[in-house]
């Protein structure tokens, strides 16, 4: 674990769009990822030497509600706790700053609900339903 170093940061456009393909999630374009990025509240980031291998972003109004996004790990490192790093860093600093009756959720793309059960997230239904759109 010693060559992976953990930032608070955000990645830059190309490699966030990259890692986010090379992670199995659906594309965003470049042209979206150069407006949202710069509106991160909190970012995490591992690399390995140059390269980004895992990342993770809060977003929201930084008051009422938190939306944690984006959580990916490079398929050649995943199975290393890379994703419990991106999390623990990420409910560290919401745990710190955000008012105590703020609000945070996320909708994960294709699982791990047993990694964001330890942070305490809790499936919403039947009490809330999650919905989407993409545009």
């Amino acid at each position: 674990m010693d060559d992976y170093r953990l930032e608070e940061a955000v990645p830059a456009v190309e490699e966030y769009c990259a890692l986010r393909i090379a992670a199995g999630m659906r594309p965003r374009s470049p042209e979206a990822a150069a407006i949202g990025l710069p509106a991160t509240l909190y970012g995490a980031t591992i690399r390995f030497g140059p390269d980004l291998v895992a990342m993770g972003r809060v977003v929201g109004d930084g008051g009422l509600n938190f939306t944690v996004v984006d959580i990916a790990v490079h398929p050649d490192h995943q199975r290393r706790g890379l994703g419990r790093r991106v999390m623990t860093s990420l409910m560290t600093r919401l745990r710190a700053e955000g008012p105590p009756s703020a609000y945070v959720d996320l909708i994960a793309d294709g699982g791990s609900p047993a990694l964001y059960a330890e942070f305490g997230f809790e499936f919403t239904a039947p009490a809330s339903v999650a919905m989407a759109i993409n545009l």
